[in-house]
């Protein structure tokens, strides 16, 4: 089995020998109970596990890698899942077998398996920039955070070179793309050491190393798969456990400790559901709960429900499919591997990968771009785009309007639990739309330009503005903000928090959100590294905590 330079992988494998130390423990009480085994919720439960608190972490989905009991694996290697090939990261659609990972009761797509998001994400590790987090509270500014990403980053320092053999493959878009923006003054820079280079540069974009095992050895800690959490049990201002519905959909509560806590990591899109059925959100949403015929979920009274706005600030990041014509013909012929070709590897791919070196080692996504965009009235916004050559001939552009977007979306909850757009998140303001549209000019002139190697698939050399808006939109799946972290308590007249500075629940002793939900506003770059770095600093401030008060 080679290394497999993915973000979560050897951090998941920790997490399994953790399950198996712990499955001689019949223990019924617990000091911490982490909600998602995703990117926060492994991150929170290692940390508390080193404590020496007892730890359970519960997680819907089932194993992911075959290091965690993964069972998808590819038709060439019986040890190799298809969570364990960095390169599938983008193929996942394609691929029958990872049909029934994806949630089926949220309105973006998500992962409901061990690892969440992270394992179904691309292996997009953008380490945030300090302007990222401007918007969160005293407490969180970079300042204070910077220790935390510190943390984070020597156990998971990243990686810009992949492949075990010191080379590149598949270089199709890098080398169309340098070559079309180095004459207007793009530069080439790598994103892990110059993380805040984020205007005019490019960068080869791979998948993070190895994470260190963190408490392979302690017995404190419990992971439980299959194990879907379906609310917070209240008693008024305190938690006392969990309820959560097994496989076969049999319910049962899981309890605390005394003076332990409850922590939810779900993401951003079912985060919101546990605290709608914890009798936490706007009434409207809570009431639909109470009324449903179908969830059969035990709400407290009414008397005791929290009035706080859940879901009201969800952000995404719009993502923009543009697809260029390339018109050089040397650069034209240049190949790259199709999706079946990924899915369907050489005999020298399968042997490379075998010794971690190859094509199938590197992320998806071949270079980077990154953009800062200042409106007429002078507000910032970013674009990141992420390429890629899937046909000769053609170059595709994921490009996303990142952090200064501020359209802002509301998640609510239907009778059959199920979380949708109240509102949709993209692009509700102007101040959004005209930086697309600042960004596609100038796309357009270079294109127009005499050394220029693309033009528009729609409209060639003489595209417009119009032509690039035409190719639509669709969501980045980059949630955040749906229970949003602040100081600004959301009981409150214009308060528009739910968690306060120690990511506690506004209105609760002991009941914690830790996940990209809580991130106010929309960072640089893709959702994974940020929300690591948020769950290492929330760690740090609930630990200070002590145990809650009773």
């Amino acid at each position: 089995m080679p290394r497999i330079p993915v973000l979560l992988y050897s951090c998941l494998s920790a997490l399994q020998c953790l399950a198996v130390n712990g499955q001689a423990s019949s223990e019924p009480l617990y000091d911490y109970i982490v909600a998602g085994a995703g990117a926060a919720g492994i991150v929170v439960a290692q940390r508390f596990a080193e404590t020496g608190a007892s730890v359970l972490l519960l997680e819907r989905g089932g194993p992911s890698t075959f290091a965690t009991g993964g069972t998808s694996t590819v038709a060439w290697n019986d040890t190799v899942t298809i969570y364990d090939i960095p390169a599938y990261g983008h193929q996942l659609n394609f691929i029958p077998e990872a049909n029934g990972v994806w949630c089926s009761d949220t309105p973006g797509l998500a992962g409901c398996i061990l690892g969440g998001g992270s394992v179904v994400n691309g292996l997009q590790w953008v380490k945030p920039a300090t302007w990222d987090f401007e918007d969160f509270p005293e407490g969180w500014k970079w300042d204070d955070v910077a220790p935390a990403a510190a943390r984070l980053y020597e156990r998971n320092p990243g990686t810009s070179l992949p492949s075990a053999d010191g080379k590149y493959y598949d270089q199709a878009a890098y080398q169309i793309l340098t070559k079309q923006l180095a004459p207007y003054g793009w530069m080439e820079v790598d994103s892990l050491v110059e993380p805040y280079a984020k205007d005019k540069t490019w960068s080869s974009f791979w998948p993070s190393a190895d994470l260190p095992p963190l408490a392979e050895t302690k017995k404190n800690f419990k992971l439980q798969l299959d194990t879907k959490v379906i609310r917070a049990v209240r008693e008024n201002a305190t938690i006392t456990g969990v309820e959560v519905e097994d496989a076969s959909g049999s319910r049962h509560i899981i309890r605390l400790a005394q003076g332990g806590k409850v922590i939810l990591s779900a993401g951003a899109m079912s985060t919101p559901r546990l605290l709608f059925n914890s009798g936490i959100g706007p009434a409207k949403q809570i009431r639909i709960v109470q009324q449903s015929e179908t969830t059969n979920v035990t709400l407290p009274d009414e008397s005791q429900w929290i009035n706080l706005p859940v879901g009201k600030n969800i952000l995404d990041h719009p993502l923009f499919r543009l697809v260029w014509n390339v018109t050089d013909p040397d650069l034209s012929k240049l190949t790259s591997l199709s999706t079946a070709q990924f899915l369907n590897p050489t005999a020298e791919q399968i042997e490379q990968f075998a010794k971690g070196s190859g094509p199938l080692v590197q992320g998806s996504i071949r270079l980077n771009l990154w953009q800062k965009i200042t409106n007429q009235d002078g507000s910032v916004r970013y674009i990141e785009s992420m390429n890629f050559v899937r046909a000769n001939g053609t170059l595709l552009m994921g490009a996303t309007l990142t952090h200064g977007a501020d359209s802002r979306g509301e998640l609510g909850i239907h009778p059959n639990g199920t979380t949708y757009f109240v509102k949709q998140p993209l692009l509700q303001t102007a101040g959004d739309r005209e930086a697309v549209e600042t960004f596609f000019r100038q796309m357009l002139d270079y294109v127009r330009g005499p050394e220029s190697v693309l033009e528009y698939s729609r409209g060639g050399r003489d595209a417009t503005v119009e032509d690039l808006w035409a190719g639509g939109w669709d969501s980045a799946r980059h949630f955040v903000g749906s229970v949003r972290l602040g100081d600004d308590d959301g009981r409150e007249v214009g308060g528009a928090a739910v968690v306060d500075a120690d990511t506690r629940v506004y209105g609760t002793e002991n009941l914690f959100v830790v996940d990209a939900s809580v991130i106010p506003s929309l960072p640089t770059g893709n959702s994974m590294a940020i929300t690591m770095v948020v769950a290492e600093r929330a760690a740090e401030r609930i630990l200070a905590m002590g145990k809650a008060k009773r």
